[in-house]
């Protein structure tokens, strides 16, 4: 198979060029927009889509079939002024922001006005093939980068890696894997891939390359950002801007896996309230449907008797609702049989419909916000979770998934191998254009596990998926994060705590709650901040009560996100009419510094706070969990020595016997190892029972690792009751026990479909002490980066240091290290219990002096569309360091329920003064607010 044109063109380029290039003028068109280069075997075609903005197609022949993008908005382009020159090498097209030359080869290079190279073409390859069943061609692009830049973008891919200079990427959708086909460099560029298949990066010495699967031909859009706000600014241009959230989705969001009823989930709000814990938002995962079958968007009503009462309920607790939805349904639900009688599902080569709804067909989107609406929205959903939306498909690696979705053949727009990265942007799509069309006094939220250029502008956020709960997991969702807002893309979050399979001990477990805490203070400065896993519940006071140290470092971390509200929103704020971004990695504001520019372990949160989340472990081991009992501690039903008699039951409430063994140790994974024969191995239950021969007076520990019921008894106490079904658990139970004496013991154990563990051990009396809580060790120190160039506020403390070093901060288990900037203006409101409980005053103002600084304060009615008509309020803020004076300016605009008077306590920040997440008691003037400009002198 030959490589067609370009490649190839370059080589005969090449020879041309060592003979006489300047008498073989190039074959041009002038547009409107651009050009047209006609070459022997092909044909390129820039276009300004802005000022800094260009379009570069490479194709085989002269036509340009302009497939509808379904990234970029079809009324992004600008009309701007270009110039185009002739140049002895080929032409020269500028803009006051831009040059882009093509040489007679047809390459195309871009530099700044000032004549400083961004990047350029080195070579272009369009080779036949045929993907699918379709003629297509594997088009691929590689250009020279200048060494200094680093690149960034693509997505989220969670290998650990900052700076993608030198290293390899594949874009493909997988569950922990998001392909946005963006890449930004600290240069002060950015390239939108018009691509939608499959798309593998390299960049070596070789060069940067972009090579797809499927495609017409090399197309992509060249951003000029001068810096990377200014990039990822064009790539909101051209793919829409983020609506602005909900203020209340700005809060903390409580979820798990999962609440498994109307019960559970309303006394959840409820202990949040009793315990004045701040809270706005709580998750209902999958599996509420119940009997109806996989995803069949009802409430099975054995569990939730009552939907509409529930969430109504909860809404007067002041917490809003999110629900997981799915892109597949169960073949026996009455969605999928509607989907199908109307042919709206995907459908493989051979005939067979398959459980997924095809999100590519308009009508189809119509029918799944359809269903949506009568059951789940028109009941008060507030939010929704699109779970699986890659659409979810497993394979050894990512070639491997590829190749998976691409059997499902073809769609209503193509093939899957052409649109294989899109489907969530389409399934985003559907869902919210049709709630803005239902009503514009709510507005959307969506988390997805799964994003793609463009699906910001349908207010979704994105989560890095099922991950591990691990250190090593933990650091590795900073680069991940920083790289999807990156790629343009400003809402990401991550399950706080992630899923924690081989710890059944879960939140009782004093190393796992170490991880946990510093996971939640990371998750704190996120621009979603929401706790999610499996494994262990996750409410705060399943780590502790009142007065421990894991329960009062969570509680101080969820307050200090609330305290820090007015500044999230008027980030936010900034995020939708400004093209902000809030998650932001130091090359935005340090690209000279090239520590900075390769820093995986900190970040910016907005432009001011440093955030040095820890991710290694630095006080506890985990809770000791005893040892399995010896088998010559343990005696048959008969009286022998070396095991117990073990009775084996069909049916889960010890109904019939089938089976009896004697076992040496209770120690089974029935997973791993068979059962007895005639035992059914979903529905089970065993009965062990013998003696037990103490080894020395005093308190033992008893301790049960059980997936689904477990109870024990020793002689006759009851010593463990976990009669529920439940997940892989360890349950604690004492007692006081003689030494060097047999005492009865029973356990019973019952199974339910699905993994089927039991496991007993002990903790004799001269280790029990092992199990007592660890008392908190002296304060160990984490080391922080500092950018250069800057003076640095520890926020703790209020001690300043200079920047480009690296600092050892002392980091007790309730604190993150957080720095501010000097030149720097934070605005703290009230501690809340959910985001309206009362007016947003009065408002701490910190200043961190050193230089001079900027704020807007943000303002509106906190949910609904109104402020898209300008129904809202800013307060311009500004410090003047030389003069030591603060102008608190005019307010514009206004919205219902705005407060006309207000206070600000305004602080500048000092050693101890102004520091940590209380208010500070002593500010330096308190002034009353009207709406009219204030000048304060410090």
């Amino acid at each position: 198979m030959h490589r067609l044109s370009l490649l190839s063109l370059v080589s005969v380029v090449v020879i041309m060029s060592s003979a006489s290039t300047q008498s073989q003028p190039l074959n041009f068109s002038r547009h409107d927009d651009g050009v047209v280069v006609k070459l022997p075997e092909g044909a390129v075609r820039v276009q300004f889509w802005a000022d800094n903005i260009v379009r570069v197609t490479h194709m085989p022949a002269d036509g340009f079939p302009d497939r509808p993008s379904l990234m970029v908005l079809p009324d992004s382009k600008q009309t701007c002024r270009w110039e185009l020159e002739k140049t002895n090498d080929g032409l020269l097209l500028s803009t006051s922001a831009l040059r882009v030359r093509i040489n007679s080869a047809g390459q195309v290079s871009f530099s700044t006005p000032d004549g400083r190279e961004l990047l350029r073409e080195q070579s272009t390859a369009l080779t036949p093939a045929e993907v699918s069943g379709e003629r297509t061609y594997h088009v691929e692009q590689v250009f020279r980068v200048p060494q200094s830049d680093a690149l960034y973008g693509l997505g989220q891919h969670q290998d650990g890696v900052m700076n993608y200079r030198g290293h390899d990427v594949t874009l493909v959708q997988e569950n922990r894997i998001v392909a946005v086909p963006f890449l930004s460099s600290s240069g002060g560029w950015g390239i939108l891939w018009e691509n939608y298949s499959k798309t593998k990066f390299h960049d070596g010495e070789d060069g940067t390359r972009l090579w797809s699967e499927v495609g017409d031909g090399v197309d992509y859009y060249l951003v000029a950002g001068g810096n990377l706000d200014g990039v990822i600014a064009g790539y909101r241009q051209l793919t829409g801007k983020a609506p602005l959230f909900g203020r209340w989705a700005y809060g903390y969001w409580q979820s798990k896996e999962r609440y498994r009823s109307q019960k559970e989930i309303i006394s959840v709000v409820k202990e949040y309230r009793r315990r004045e814990v701040p809270l706005d938002n709580i998750v209902q995962d999958w599996q509420y449907w119940g009997k109806h079958g996989w995803n069949a968007l009802e409430f099975d009503r054995r569990f939730f008797p009552n939907p509409k009462q529930m969430i109504d309920t909860l809404h007067a607790l002041h917490s809003h609702v999110m629900i997981s939805v799915w892109p597949n349904f169960d073949s026996s639900t009455a969605v999928w049989k509607d989907f199908r009688s109307h042919g709206y599902l995907c459908r493989k080569p051979d005939g067979t419909w398959t459980r997924l709804y095809d999100a590519y067909n308009p009508k189809a989107r119509d029918l799944y916000w359809d269903w949506l609406n009568r059951k789940l929205f028109s009941i008060g959903i507030d939010a929704w979770w699109l779970d699986a939306t890659e659409p979810e498909f497993a394979g050894a690696n990512l070639d491997e998934v590829a190749e998976h979705i691409k059997e499902l053949g073809r769609h209503y727009l193509g093939t899957w191998a052409r649109y294989l990265n899109s489907y969530s942007l389409m399934t985003c799509k559907g869902v919210y254009e049709h709630q803005r069309a239902a009503t514009d006094r709510k507005r959307v939220f969506i988390l997805t596990r799964s994003g793609y250029g463009g699906q910001q502008r349908y207010a979704a956020a994105t989560w890095s998926g099922d991950i591990s709960a691990s250190w090593e997991v933990l650091r590795k969702q900073i680069s991940a994060g920083l790289n999807f807002c990156l790629s343009g893309l400003p809402y990401w979050s991550m399950d706080i705590g992630a899923f924690v399979p081989n710890n059944p001990l879960g939140s009782r477990d004093e190393a796992y709650r170490e991880l946990y805490v510093r996971w939640f203070q990371f998750g704190a400065f996120c621009p979603i901040f929401r706790s999610h896993g499996t494994g262990t519940p996750r409410e705060v006071w399943q780590f502790g009560d009142k007065g421990s140290w894991a329960y009062d470092a969570l509680v101080k971390a969820d307050k200090l996100r609330y305290r820090l509200l007015p500044t999230i929103y008027s980030l936010a704020w900034q995020v939708t009419q400004h093209d902000g971004t809030i998650m932001r990695a130091l090359a935005f504001d340090f690209p000279h510094d090239e520590r900075a520019l390769n820093e995986d372990r900190e970040f910016l949160f907005g432009k001011s706070l440093l955030v040095a989340p820890v991710t290694e472990k630095m006080y506890f081991e985990h809770t000791y969990t005893g040892q399995l009992i010896p088998s010559e501690n343990l005696f048959t039903a008969e009286g022998h020595r070396g095991g117990l008699t073990a009775e084996f039951f069909n049916g889960t409430h010890l109904d019939t016997l089938a089976a009896t063994k004697v076992v040496p140790q209770i120690d089974f994974d029935w997973n791993q190892a068979g059962l007895p024969e005639g035992v059914n191995r979903y529905f089970f239950s065993v009965r062990f029972r013998g003696e037990i021969q103490t080894e020395e007076p005093g308190e033992y520990i008893f301790a049960t690792t059980s997936n689904d019921g477990v109870r024990l008894w020793i002689g006759d106490k009851l010593v463990v009751d976990n009669w529920t079904g439940h997940g892989v658990t360890i349950d604690f139970g004492k007692i006081r026990l003689d030494g060097h004496k047999r005492y009865p013991i029973r356990l019973e154990y019952f199974q339910l479909k699905g993994n089927a563990i039991i496991r007993l051990k002990w903790i004799r009396p001269t280790e029990v002490k092992r199990l007592r809580p660890q008392q908190l060790p002296p304060v160990k120190n984490w080391p922080v980066y500092l950018p250069a160039g800057v003076r640095w506020f520890d926020f703790w403390t209020g001690r300043v240091h200079s920047g480009g070093r690296t600092l050892s901060v002392p980091a007790p288990i309730d604190r993150i290290p957080l720095f501010v900037g000097e030149g720097s203006i934070l605005a703290f409101g009230p501690v809340l219990q959910y985001w309206n409980e009362k007016p947003t005053d009065p408002i701490e103002l910190r200043i961190y002096p050193g230089a001079d600084a900027q704020f807007t304060l943000y303002e509106d009615e906190g949910d609904g569309y109104d402020y898209e008509r300008g129904v809202y309020a800013v307060i311009p803020i500004r410090w003047d360091d030389e003069t030591r004076t603060l102008t608190i300016g005019a307010r514009r605009g206004k919205f219902p329920g705005m407060l006309e008077k207000r206070s600000f306590r305004i602080v500048l920040v000092r050693p101890g003064h102004g520091v940590g997440d209380e208010e500070e008691a002593k500010p330096d003037r308190v002034v009353e607010y009207e709406g009219k400009e204030i000048r304060v002198k410090l």
